[in-house]
């Protein structure tokens, strides 16, 4: 669909959605742009394992999530992250739907690698068709970074991950993964573009670490999918652009 822009929403977005994204998500919807909201909810998970007395542990960018923390994680991400994003669209006049019911039919997933990750997965297929109706009444999907495998094990997967399989599903024109971060930085400076040849080199001499590895294995799989731009920054229109 080439009228959708998938925006993943990270970090401190996912607590507070700006003036300028409220304002930025109207202007789109008026061009009659299918917009498909992906949220993590890390700040919001910490605090509840934080409380919980629960350590954080992540390997390779990817939070470790044993039984004890995917409660944790589906608590934040539906109850609280979800929630607060939703309330701000419904309060700018955006309609938008959190998907809760919906999503073993949307998001299948397969363990990752249980051993290393424990409850973590990988998209296995997204089922596009369930966000048909939504997007045909011009309401803005919400979707948790989660996912199912054979529609009853509930898996934590990496937002970025997850909305990258839904532009490439829903052949989207742009993905926007939003984070904390202006953007992607080399020796202190924001990339304007990255090439998605340069990517694994970056990875490799230490200049791209931590949380940006899997933005950035995103952003290339997407490209290489065929969806035309991806943006990494902390707003809708400015960042890196990622291309081929």
């Amino acid at each position: 669909m080439s009228d959708t822009i998938v925006i993943k929403i990270g970090g401190r977005a996912s607590q507070h959605l700006s003036q300028e994204f409220l304002e930025q998500v109207e202007a789109w919807q008026a061009q009659e742009k299918s917009l498909v909201i992906v949220h993590g909810g890390g700040y919001a998970i910490n605090q509840l394992m934080e409380a919980a007395q629960i350590p954080v542990k992540k390997i390779d960018g990817l939070r470790v999530t044993d039984q004890e923390s995917l409660k944790l994680v589906q608590q934040a991400l539906i109850e609280i992250v979800g929630k607060t994003i939703h309330a701000s669209l419904t309060q700018a006049g955006l309609p938008s739907q959190q998907l809760v019911d919906q999503l073993p039919d949307l998001v299948e997933a397969q363990f990752l690698d249980q051993s290393k990750y424990g409850y973590v997965g990988h998209v296995s297929q997204i089922h596009e068709q369930v966000l048909a109706p939504l997007l045909e009444q011009g309401v803005i999907p919400l979707i948790p970074s989660l996912g199912y495998q054979d529609g009853q094990t509930l898996l934590n997967i990496n937002a970025d991950y997850l909305a990258t399989g839904l532009a490439v599903a829903l052949q989207a024109e742009k993905l926007i993964l939003m984070t904390d971060v202006p953007g992607v930085k080399e020796n202190g400076q924001v990339l304007s573009r990255l090439k998605i040849g340069e990517i694994p080199e970056k990875i490799e001499q230490g200049i791209i670490t931590g949380g940006m590895v899997p933005k950035l294995k995103s952003a290339a799989q997407t490209v290489r999918a065929g969806v035309k731009q991806v943006l990494i920054g902390d707003n809708l229109t400015s960042g890196s652009l990622i291309e081929a």
